[in-house]
């Protein structure tokens, strides 16, 4: 046992000395950026319709995925859902939110009941047409291939995205 101690002891510490010398040590980062939290924190300073927790309350938020345009730029996007309080028969307004790499709030389109689904390269794939949108979009597809400030939209088939079983 006291020779198996003895290497596992000077193993242990030539694996230190090495690691000091090639910089190899490797900490665990302090924090991880929780990418959800810092949306969230970004949307209720930035959007001026967010929900104030009074007349507004906010009943779902959640970060759905990213998107990148093709010349690089990193959009965040998220769900946002919100009811009028005090309402025998709630209403609400449902928001695709946009962040950019910052996190900083970009703008949003409103929907009904198409919400967000997911995110593939420049496209974010919505449950059926865009509904409810005061952008002047229609079709299943939200693409910032062109940039934020380029939304286009339009229809592609993809199962579950485009309503049918067809599809």
């Amino acid at each position: 046992m006291s020779l198996f101690n003895a290497m596992f002891r000077n193993l242990g510490a030539l694996l230190m000395i090495v690691s000091l010398i090639t910089g190899c040590i490797s900490t665990p980062p302090s924090s991880t950026t929780d990418v959800r939290s810092s949306l969230l924190t970004s949307a209720s300073r930035d959007d001026p319709d967010f929900p104030d927790g009074k007349s507004m309350v906010l009943t779902h938020f959640s970060h759905v995925g990213q998107l990148e345009s093709s010349r690089g730029e990193i959009v965040y996007v998220a769900d946002r859902r919100a009811v009028i309080s005090g309402m025998m028969a709630p209403r609400g307004q449902n928001y695709i939110t946009f962040f950019d790499k910052d996190f900083r709030y970009l703008g949003k389109i409103r929907y009904v009941s198409s919400r967000p689904l997911w995110c593939d390269a420049s496209r974010l794939y919505l449950f059926g047409a865009l509904d409810g949108s005061s952008a002047g979009l229609s079709g299943n597809v939200i693409d910032i291939a062109g940039g934020y400030d380029h939304l286009v939209a339009y229809q592609r088939r993809a199962y579950g995205s485009s309503g049918g079983i067809n599809d």
